[in-house]
């Protein structure tokens, strides 16, 4: 067991290290990298196991709106949600494996190559957390507060990880 809360306390401090980085060094970076062309996040994708639940859920916990529905002959159903400039892509397959249970644990997950989770900046963490938990959403890591940055995670109807940070004035808000 303590291998597991050295290999937790190690991937928190590295992730909040992250946060914590001065802009001048990000701007050194970005000015030593030999890549010329902008790029932004487009979307995330998510497999789950029934695509109008996880439609209705981010609607209703985080106000996503859905822009797109498609369905292939061989029974692929494709959504696109949206909120703003975030935009999700969900994906329905018959027969796809359940998310095991080590992928629905953060400290667990990150034991796994891959995706890991994806993030919500929320200007009150606490707020959002208290908001959610009141729907019954589930609480999968509990708050961490530092000097930059204040984060939690918390699951989707599917067991995927979403977390929800607030950066503080040190942090990179943009």
């Amino acid at each position: 067991m303590k291998l597991a809360k050295l290999v937790t306390a190690f991937a928190v401090l590295t992730f909040v290290g992250l946060f914590l980085m001065p802009t001048s060094l990000e701007t050194v970076v970005a000015q030593s990298s030999n890549v010329d062309f902008d790029i932004a996040l487009d979307h995330v994708a998510l497999s789950v196991p029934d695509i109008g639940q996880s439609v209705a859920w981010y609607q209703e916990m985080f106000g996503f709106k859905e822009v797109r529905h498609t369905e292939e002959p061989n029974g692929m159903q494709t959504a696109l949600i949206q909120r703003g400039d975030v935009r999700i892509e969900l994906f329905q397959l018959p027969g796809a494996a359940p998310l095991p249970a080590s992928r629905r644990d953060p400290s667990e997950d990150f034991r796994t190559n891959g995706v890991k989770h994806f993030a919500f900046r929320v200007k009150d963490v606490r707020a959002v957390l208290a908001q959610l938990q009141a729907k019954g959403v589930k609480v999968v890591f509990q708050l961490r507060d530092y000097p930059g940055a204040a984060f939690a995670f918390v699951s989707d109807n599917a067991g995927n990880a979403v977390e929800l940070i607030q950066y503080k004035q040190s942090g990179p808000v943009r």
